[in-house]
């Protein structure tokens, strides 16, 4: 009776080893790809937090006018028309000391001397494009860390003619990053505990038979 009980103890224990290895593999953005919504223009999308530009945004969520969606139906498009940027964040629940690998598409659909773009993690910039001639959606994608168990994930741009199209946007927990919760070691602990004590009983017992 008592095996039959400990040992599913153990197999929940490893269980709770695992499970924050699996949970952390997940997309830590929400609405990565823009498509819950169509809101207005200089409108945030679900989930994420929009500061327009104070000397004129033309930010907007739709198909897209410049290289369109990456993935239909929407992509985020920023075409500020000042010298300021309009910034799209989101605060995402992190691990302090994991690693994280930082995925999104872009494009910029004219060759200009008047925009610019960067990702910023954390408050510092991953990638940052001043005056960037045209090309299509491409794939930028890093390994970032963090420092506590919120991580703000934040895009800059501006485009006085035209546009940057942002879309996929993810943020996925690498491999190896994950550590056992106290809890979960005290668990696989106490339950090893109890088999190791079933042993030497049963052992004992023997011992006294023979």
């Amino acid at each position: 009776m008592k095996m039959r009980f400990l040992l599913p103890v153990l197999c929940l224990a490893v269980l709770c080893l695992t499970a924050p290895s699996l949970a952390r593999a997940s997309d830590l953005v929400a609405n990565g790809n823009f498509d819950l919504n169509s809101p207005p223009n200089q409108t945030a999308p679900v989930d994420w937090t929009l500061t327009p530009a104070a000397g004129g945004s033309d930010f907007l969520v739709e198909p897209g006018p410049g290289y369109g969606a990456y993935s239909a139906p929407n992509s985020a498009n920023f075409g500020a028309v000042s010298s300021e940027d309009d910034e799209l964040s989101q605060i995402l629940s992190t691990v302090a000391g994991d690693s994280y690998t930082l995925s999104f598409y872009l494009a910029h659909d004219t060759t200009d001397s008047a925009n610019d773009f960067s990702a910023s993690w954390n408050g510092s910039d991953v990638l940052s494009l001043v005056d960037a001639s045209a090309f299509g959606y491409t794939q930028y994608t890093y390994t970032v860390a963090a420092t506590s168990s919120s991580t703000t994930l934040a895009f800059y741009g501006r485009e006085n003619p035209s546009w940057y199209d942002l879309d996929n946007v993810s943020v996925t927990g690498q491999a190896g990053s994950a550590v056992p919760e106290p809890s979960s070691l005290l668990l696989l602990g106490s339950g090893l505990a109890g088999l190791a004590g079933l042993a030497r009983r049963k052992l004992r017992v023997l011992r006294h038979k023979a």
